[in-house]
């Protein structure tokens, strides 16, 4: 059990360096590198189209029930989708990556025992976008 666990807050870690990567991109104009850093987060946890050709309800089934994923990487997996919304062009595509990011955070949000300030601040930044 430890040894799984520690394999799991090292694939967490390294998942949020990228993360940190995708949205330190992004914050420079860097959006190429922004979108690389986006397709090797998406490899790596064998999710290459997957997210994408999903519907939301769909999306959350294939996580959880699939993947298996837990609250932790669907978290991960929901602040990239708000980096993808954030550097998509078109208006629809920003509106379904938000909604899917938006959806996922509040499943963590209800799921979770721990409070975390920047969960919040996304939901009320996907909030105010999508109202």
């Amino acid at each position: 059990m430890g040894i799984e666990r520690d394999y799991l807050m090292r694939q967490l870690m390294m998942l949020f360096d990228v993360i940190q990567k995708i949205f330190n991109f992004r914050k420079k104009g860097q959006k190429e590198e922004a979108e690389e850093q986006i397709r090797y987060f998406y490899n790596f946890l064998k999710l290459e189209t997957q997210i994408l050709d999903k519907n939301i309800e769909e999306l959350l089934d294939f996580l959880v029930s699939e993947k298996k994923f837990t609250n932790n990487h669907i978290e991960m997996i929901a602040f990239v989708l708000k980096e993808q919304g954030e550097l998509a062009k078109k208006a629809e595509q920003k509106l379904d990556f938000f909604r899917k990011s938006f959806f996922l955070l509040e499943k963590v949000d209800r799921e979770s025992t721990s409070f975390s300030m920047d969960r919040q601040m996304k939901l009320a930044e996907l909030r105010e976008y999508l109202n």
